[in-house]
């Protein structure tokens, strides 16, 4: 058997635990593509309205003359309200740079609820280890090596890794073209390729290297020990 088999193979035990992990790297994975999804349609919306100099979203016709008494109305609501000041070119600019710090801070979620998810690797990836102890004993005394079996541990994480993030898109993608069906008909100006690629990527690299420290770990037992554990 070799060390890849032995991956896919240890995958199956463990179930429930390792299907935990799985459903919250799915989490994580399906929030990234909601708070990322959403920045990238603030920022096409942005780029189609052009520089701050104008106002955002202008058009030509009776819609944008309603568009601008309406603005107008909000701009001197504001003013009474606050005691200010400001312009409608103003008050267009402080809006597109709300809007550019919001999708900043969707981006900075994004990459937390991912890592928060993945973390949970190590914890699993540690449980499943040392209740493989004596098999790891009983492994290296059929001829695998240190470098053999920390790979074959570490690959484990890697695809836990793996189906939680393809598990994620599938469901957030669903999700985001369900509710693109009623507010956003072109569904890849917020969902480009290469966010799904990415995060299958970085999530899949991320519980790699969340799982090196558990595999080297478990890799350096040496065979009495593992033989004479008690669990």
């Amino acid at each position: 058997m070799g060390i890849y088999t032995l991956s896919l193979k240890n995958l199956r035990r463990n179930r429930l635990r390792n299907l935990s992990t799985v459903l919250r790297i799915s989490l994580g994975v399906i929030i990234l593509l909601i708070l990322v999804s959403s920045g990238l349609g603030i920022s096409s919306f942005l780029e189609k309205s052009g520089p701050s100099s104008g106002k955002i979203g202008v058009q030509s016709s009776t819609t944008a003359d309603n568009q601008s008494n309406l603005v107008s109305s909000a701009v001197n609501y504001i003013n009474s309200f606050l005691g200010s000041s400001i312009t409608e070119n103003q008050f267009f600019s402080r809006l597109e740079g709300l809007l550019v710090n919001l999708v900043y801070l969707l981006d900075g979620l994004a990459s937390v609820a991912l890592l928060i998810g993945v973390l949970g690797i190590m914890n699993t990836m540690g449980f499943n280890l040392s209740e493989r102890r004596r098999e790891i004993g009983l492994l290296k005394c059929m001829g695998f090596t240190k470098r053999e079996i920390f790979i074959s541990c570490t690959l484990e994480s890697g695809l836990l890794g793996f189906i939680g993030s393809i598990v994620g898109v599938i469901i957030g993608t669903l999700g985001i073209w369900l509710i693109s069906v009623f507010f956003a008909p072109d569904l890849f100006n917020v969902l480009p390729l290469w966010l799904f690629v990415g995060t299958i990527a970085i999530t899949t690299l991320l519980s790699l290297i969340l799982g090196l420290y558990p595999a080297w770990f478990t890799s350096q037992i040496r065979v009495e020990e593992a033989l004479l554990c008690d669990y």
